[in-house]
């Protein structure tokens, strides 16, 4: 009898014993051991043994010289037994028996069946045979049989699962995959499901994991090394490469190898195999000192990669075994890290990164892995990335980073809306672009010092040449030459002082090298401003409007991709093409289906998705929004998912979808960390709180805003979402003040990033509101009419919220003419919301001009669309206005500036900015803070202010004094 171990051999010879003693035939049994195997007469001692007392005991003598005799005896002694009736002689795991017994037996079985005798020799498969020729000899035998015991048959699997219960499909197939049909294995499974109260999921530590670990040492000595480095690579497990692993011969492994797949222990064959489920494999390899573990996992690193196998998973030994063994593993655990993020395994990728980067002693090599990892951290934990950021940021001021890898830094640093230190990471990009251009010059003629130069130089030619060694999304990620370091993602390859340097981007299409410049190709290429262009009917050139009242700024395209304004431009879509905004937006269209398949960078999805909802309204970004918040779950990247999600937010809150609004920036905040130095939650929350004062919930409102905010969030471009949101809490509390002060803040942020657009953030007229509240409507007047001079004025939403405010400046009769227009703008935009405002606003005008049909019809579609929005307390406040004409109200005058106002050219500097701050609502030991000075500095400043204005208090100080600190 023989067959795989744990699959019934044992228990044919059992129930063969059960039989013969149930007939009266005399049983002799005996068991082999691998530990006696060099025991003479050991198996035959147990025979003896086990016979009737005194009949064979006597026959076996162990004493040097008597074996041949004792042989002999046994043999006769047996013979003597079956003369008198059947005898049974039967030897489990018949391979471990000494070569004394094994031969005695084999005699007897020459003469067994004429002495009454039947002889049961069971082993497992596919032991080595001691002795071929003996074998032989025992199949040549007239009234020799060979059973098979097998693994069951699926047929049979199921009868055992319908005998436990066990009807569900899923469970019903992974017992099947767990065990392959053998019989104790199955076993084991079904005690676990028993424990598991009808649960099937196998543990380490479980009754399959320690059967498959009995199993295993039952197989052979040399199968629990086999099986551990079987473990080690797992799915790469063939006889070449675990005889490589354990340095012995492949003649020696494939048997062994052969033996845990016949039982069911591995699946496959000799040629490729791997453990059946994650717990056996734990199980196998746990049971070695964590020291011997992490050796075994590098030497199976080792043997991978020279096998030629994938970097992926030689990146997954290294991770297993902790460490970096050799300088080989940095550049595969990069290569690796590229593929994974490619493939949407972010997690794995961040954690190849991060081992590759415990490695670094070169500060240069050093950071661009902390790039890589804080793109792989972004697609997770965007916090975390902004943490690695700000600390290479702060190493870049040393003068460790390459001007490539300060550019890269650039690049991340706008995605995360950090413009202030995107705009530094230029600037300090530009500086060591000079320095490596003079080194280069100075190792080309021979004066420079050669050691930046040849560093330079190596760095350069390192990402050349492995540009290519970088797998695309969807490539096969094996057998690759693996570059000495990974070239730097798509946005960090701009010009560094006229030296373009050309290569393919570490996650897509191949970028030219140059500012502005974007591949344009699979997933992850970046915005294509040439495709944008020529989508619009250009290639370039001609002259752009300056944003925000500075000068004109001329240069088309050129001056469009300024790093800085480039940098800005991930948050506002390119406008340098304002008087073609609609190529833009087919541009951006484009770029989104170029960017369907696999997993897209983020930055050129956020980029086009913005263009789209800022060029061509929430309708068009809408289905696109859906799409990537979807692709972007499919690739596991959490982090992603919430900036797409935020954006998703923001276009059905200017579509006056406010529910569904409110669910997208809830969704988004749940799939991060909710965390205080994160500007994707500052953004998001900006919006909901946003949303939630349209709906009347000015409670959950504050709990948003009331949340724990880093001062250095507010400074960045999602911050102004918070800002905004802080300043419409503090109007509907009727704090005026503090409103101004926000909005006034975020308009001094805008511009100082060259991002002042209304069509993102149109805080002119937020702040002209504030102004009408403090009763400042010259002021108010004046911000109205600078954003409709500005060239977002042609877009309609913009038009129509302006046209709103300006309206409320004006008496009745001219306030419907522009409401009416407001009307009509806004209905083209598509914001609900807004429009219903306006109607809101023009149902009461219109009262106020007596025109009460028109009036009922216009508050009769206000109320219903501020319904549809879920704005109540706006559908309320129209319920509430009544067909009733109130009386005529005298128009909103201009009045002329105070006498204090008058007086402000009298302050000095210091006064001023004193006073300034003042009206911002600082204390005085908050003014002395800000301003270095003492506390009684303060003091004596503000009332020289005083006596000169005029006033007597701080509520008295004129409110030009804010506008003066903002546009400061």
């Amino acid at each position: 009898m023989e067959g795989p171990v744990g699959c019934g051999k044992s228990e044919l010879v059992s129930e063969a014993i059960d039989r013969a003693t149930g007939r009266g035939w005399v049983v002799l049994r005996a068991t082999g051991a691998a530990e006696e195997h060099a025991l003479p007469l050991g198996v035959l001692g147990q025979l003896a043994a086990s016979g009737p007392p005194g009949l064979l005991a006597a026959a076996v003598s162990r004493v040097p010289g008597a074996l041949r005799e004792s042989t002999q005896s046994f043999g006769a002694a047996v013979r003597r037994l079956g003369a008198s009736g059947p005898v049974l002689i039967c030897v489990d795991d018949w391979q471990h028996a000494d070569d004394v017994s094994r031969t005695q037996l084999l005699h007897l079985a020459r003469g067994s069946r004429r002495a009454g005798i039947l002889v049961v020799l069971a082993r497992a498969l596919p032991a080595t045979v001691p002795d071929p020729l003996l074998e032989t000899e025992l199949l040549r035998l007239s009234g020799s049989f060979r059973l098979r015991a097998a693994p069951l048959s699926p047929a049979g699997v199921d009868t055992l699962l319908d005998e436990a219960g066990i009807t569900e499909g899923p469970s019903r197939r992974l017992a099947h995959r767990l065990t392959g049909g053998n019989p104790l294995l199955l076993r084991a499974v079904l005690a676990d499901f028993a424990a598991g109260g009808g649960a099937l999921e196998p543990r380490s530590d479980g009754a399959y994991a320690q059967a498959l670990v009995t199993c295993v040492a039952r197989v052979g000595a040399a199968a629990g090394a086999v099986a551990r480095a079987a473990g080690a690579l797992d799915g790469h497990a063939s006889a070449g490469t675990v005889a490589a692993l354990l340095d012995r011969p492949a003649a020696a492994v494939a048997p062994v190898l052969h033996a845990l797949a016949e039982g069911g222990l591995l699946d496959g064959t000799a040629s490729t195999a791997r453990f059946r489920h994650a717990a056996a494999r734990a199980a196998v390899l746990d049971a070695l000192p964590a020291a011997e573990r992490a050796a075994l996992h590098q030497g199976a690193a080792a043997v991978l990669r020279r096998e030629g196998a994938p970097a992926t998973a030689v990146a997954e030994r290294l991770l297993a075994a902790g460490g970096v063994p050799e300088p080989w593993a940095v550049p595969v655990l990069q290569s690796a890290a590229a593929y994974l993020l490619a493939a949407g395994e972010p997690r794995t990728a961040l954690d190849c990164l991060r081992l590759a980067g415990d490695s670094f002693t070169d500060p240069r090599r050093r950071a661009g892995n902390t790039l890589r990892t804080a793109e792989a951290a972004a697609r997770i934990d965007p916090e975390d990335a902004e943490l690695r950021l700000a600390a290479l940021l702060a190493e870049a001021r040393t003068g460790h980073l390459t001007a490539t890898d300060l550019n890269t830094l650039a690049g991340l640093l706008a995605v995360h809306g950090r413009l202030d230190e995107a705009r530094e990471a230029r600037d300090l990009a530009a500086a060591a672009g000079a320095r490596e251009d003079t080194a280069s010059a100075g190792g080309r003629t021979g004066s420079g010092s050669g050691e930046d130069a040849e560093a330079a130089g190596a760095g350069a030619d390192a990402e050349v040449a492995g540009a290519d060694a970088v797998p695309e999304a969807g490539a096969n990620p094996g057998r690759v030459a693996i570059p000495a370091q990974l070239p730097p993602p798509w946005y960090g390859r701009s010009a560094q002082s006229g030296a373009a340097r050309a290569g393919s981007g570490a996650f897509g299409g191949a970028t030219a090298g140059r500012a502005g410049d974007r591949g344009v190709g699979g997933a992850g290429a970046g915005f294509d401003t040439s495709r944008v262009l020529a989508a619009a009917g250009s290639a370039g050139g001609g002259a752009t409007t300056a944003i925000g009242g500075g000068p004109a700024e001329t240069g088309g395209l050129t001056d469009g991709c300024r790093p800085g304004r480039r940098d800005a431009a991930v948050w506002a879509g390119p406008w340098w093409l304002e008087e073609r905004a609609g190529g833009a937006v087919a541009g951006a269209e484009a770029q989104l289906r170029s960017a369907l398949g696999g997993c897209p960078a983020i930055e050129p999805v956020l980029h086009a998705l913005r263009t789209l909802l800022y060029l061509g309204g929430p309708a068009r970004a809408l289905p696109w929004c859906a799409e990537f918040a979807e692709r972007t779950r499919e690739c596991a990247a959490p982090g992603w998912s919430a900036m797409v999600r935020t954006v998703h937010a923001e276009a059905l809150f200017r579509q006056g979808d406010l529910p569904g609004a409110e669910a997208a920036a809830r969704t988004a905040l749940e799939l991060v960390p909710r965390s205080a130095g994160s500007t994707v939650v500052t953004g998001t929350a900006g919006i909901l709180a946003q949303v939630l004062l349209a709906r009347g919930r000015a409670d959950a409102a504050a709990a948003e805003l009331a949340r724990p905010v880093a001062e250095s969030g507010h400074a960045t471009v999602p911050g102004l979402a918070y800002l905004r949101a802080r300043g419409r809490f503090h109007l509907a509390a009727g704090r005026c003040h503090a409103a101004l002060a926000d909005f006034l803040e975020i308009g001094r942020r805008m511009r100082g990033w060259g991002l002042d657009r209304p069509v993102v953030l149109p805080w002119r007229t937020d702040a002209a509101e504030a102004l009408l509240g403090l009763g400042e409507a010259r002021q108010a007047d004046r911000f109205v009419t600078q954003q409709l001079a500005l060239p977002d004025a042609a877009d309609a939403w913009v038009q129509g919220v302006s046209l709103r405010q300006r309206a409320a400046l004006l008496e009745p009769r001219r306030r419907k003419t522009l409401l009416d227009r407001s009307t009509q703008a806004l209905r083209r935009s598509g914001d609900r919301y807004e429009l219903a405002r306006t109607l809101a606003e023009f149902g009461r005008t219109l009262l106020e001009c007596g025109e009460t049909a028109r009036a009922t019809m216009v508050n009769r579609t206000a109320w219903h669309l501020a319904d549809e929005c879920g704005a109540y307390p706006l559908r309320d406040t129209v319920e509430s206005a009544g067909p009733v004409p109130a009386p005529p109200a005298a128009p909103v005058a201009l009045p002329a500036r105070s006498a204090s106002c008058a007086r402000l050219a009298e302050l000095t500097d210091s006064e001023r900015r004193v006073a300034a701050l003042a009206v911002h609502g600082d204390t005085n030991r908050e003014i002395a803070g800000k301003l270095f000075i003492t506390v009684s500095t303060v003091e004596q400043h503000l009332t020289r202010a005083y006596r000169k204005l005029g006033v007597t208090s701080r509520r008295q100080l004129p409110v030009e004094l804010q506008l003066m600190l903002s546009e400061a």
